[in-house]
């Protein structure tokens, strides 16, 4: 009986996280989808560079692999979570933290997404947080 109850329990918190992690309105820009990298130093914490991959899929999840480097030290990290387009924005909501980053986001071209931030789960060294993502073209 424990274990038809337990069962229960977690598949119930299980359909409440699922419907809570994912956007209500789940509108996917399809310019958006892909693999594209990207970097930035010094703009959220003074003297870290980070560099990153993220693999935007059509279904509007994520996996995103960060590298940072401070102080000649290199870590990586693997983030997952979900994205979409709210409001003429991009919404990046990170299952880890539970968090969500906003951005406004310009295609400067087919191959170049420039994004600006503007709200942050963390804190910022800098208040004008700007990135470029640039495509990584798929080999045949």
């Amino acid at each position: 009986m424990k274990k038809i109850i337990l069962g229960a329990l977690i598949l119930g918190f299980g359909t409440i996280y699922a419907q809570k992690s994912k956007p209500q309105a789940n509108k996917i820009d399809q310019k958006l989808v892909g693999l594209w990298k990207g970097g930035e130093k010094d703009q959220q914490i003074d003297g870290m560079e980070k560099l990153w991959v993220m693999d935007r899929k059509e279904d509007g999840t994520f996996v995103l692999l960060f590298t940072t480097v401070q102080n000649c030290q290199v870590n990586q990290q693997v983030e997952k979570g979900q994205w979409w387009i709210e409001n003429n924005k991009f919404h990046e909501l990170h299952f880890d933290s539970g968090k969500t980053d906003v951005y406004t986001y310009e295609l400067l071209d087919k191959s170049h997404i420039k994004f600006k931030s503007t709200e942050q789960a963390l804190e910022m060294a800098s208040s004008e947080y700007t990135f470029i993502d640039t495509k990584i073209e798929e080999e045949n």
